[in-house]
């Protein structure tokens, strides 16, 4: 929240040792990604009142101190807190209204750069989905 707000820390290293510990209690405190995600969710609404455009800034400096920092994770549950991050990310851009909605997104993919033969093409084409999605925010997240 601080840094978000623009204030800086006076030692860099004192911050990082005080990241590492700050990360390591928010997960021994909040185990689980059911209890993180609340928990989140709740300091964003509490904290940041009449400053909702902060919210993202917010999430994405929590994104690089919890890459950066967490040393007491196993590499799973560090990709699922980070993917956890990013999706309500995406959730807080899409209530802002900045991102478009899946449905009206294009994705072309390019051949991964070991494939040999030239001759092959990808390309996405729109179609109905099957089934109405329920979701009102996107359910893919990026990869790390």
């Amino acid at each position: 929240n601080l840094l978000v707000r623009g204030f800086q820390a006076k030692s860099e290293v004192d911050m990082k040792s005080l990241q590492r510990y700050m990360c390591s209690r928010f997960f021994i405190d909040f185990p689980d990604i059911g209890e993180q995600q609340r928990k989140l969710e709740s300091y964003l609404q509490s904290h940041f009142v009449g400053m909702e455009s902060k919210r993202y800034d917010c999430l994405m400096t929590l994104h690089r101190v919890v890459n950066e920092s967490t040393v007491c994770l196993m590499g799973h549950e560090r990709r699922q807190t980070l993917n956890l991050i990013a999706m309500l990310a995406l959730r807080v851009l899409a209530e802002r209204n900045i991102i478009p909605t899946v449905t009206n997104v294009t994705c072309y993919y390019q051949p991964a750069p070991y494939i040999s033969e030239i001759n092959v093409n990808y390309y996405v084409t729109h179609m109905q989905p099957l089934l109405p999605c329920s979701h009102s925010y996107p359910t893919w997240l990026p990869c790390n």
